[in-house]
């Protein structure tokens, strides 16, 4: 049974239909299911819905429809972080997409996964100048600054962006992961970035996996 409920969920979230999304996850969270476990299924209908997206039967809107039942379910009471008292909060992470990109979904996904895991996050929104990372990185002094873009001119802007951090000697005390569309693994690291993350579950464990090596 519960194998059947996991494809059905991937299925519906890869056809958008946010009814039996919820049906499905409520299923396997009775069934004793575990919250990530239940992610992990999550993040692989949002690969169905990339790789029709990048086929051209999905639009921008279907993508901004996904990533809204994702951030649904994640609110959901069972799928919630709830800190045990006492328990230290994960790390503090700053996110914001590039400037001249105002597109938010990937860094939506990313916040919602990463606060559902017990991250501390901060978000700076769209079309963030690097400026404003170098401030706010300065007033809140994250762990781990995340980056997100679409659009092509995003890359550049997260080139900028990490050389501000090194000109404000900031650059040491923070590590970089940067993601979304315009992005891939080679120019992650051309721009100087600590770390590239395809997905928003991927982009949890290399956070997790940063303050582990630091602490």
């Amino acid at each position: 049974m519960i194998e059947k409920v996991t494809d059905q969920l991937i299925r519906a979230l890869g056809e958008l239909d946010e009814t039996q999304v919820i049906i499905c996850v409520k299923t396997l969270l009775e069934n004793g299911v575990d919250r990530f476990c239940i992610q992990s299924l999550l993040n692989e209908g949002m690969k169905r819905v990339g790789a029709l997206y990048e086929t051209g039967e999905y639009f921008i809107a279907d993508l901004i429809v996904s990533g809204m039942i994702y951030k649904n379910v994640l609110e959901l009471p069972r799928m919630r972080y709830v800190p045990k008292l006492g328990e230290r909060v994960a790390g503090r992470v700053l996110v914001g997409t590039a400037e001249g990109d105002v597109h938010d979904i990937g860094k939506d996904l990313l916040k919602s996964v990463l606060s559902a895991n017990g991250f501390d996050v901060y978000d700076l929104g769209t079309d963030v100048p690097p400026k404003t990372f170098v401030s706010e990185s300065t007033r809140l002094q994250p762990d781990i600054i995340a980056i997100s873009g679409v659009m092509t001119v995003a890359v550049s802007a997260m080139a900028r962006t990490i050389q501000a951090l090194s000109d404000a000697n900031l650059r040491d005390r923070v590590k970089v992961i940067v993601g979304g569309m315009c992005m891939s693994e080679e120019l992650s690291r051309e721009i100087g970035a600590d770390a590239y993350s395809p997905d928003p579950l991927e982009g949890v464990a290399v956070c997790k996996n940063f303050l582990l090596k630091t602490s």
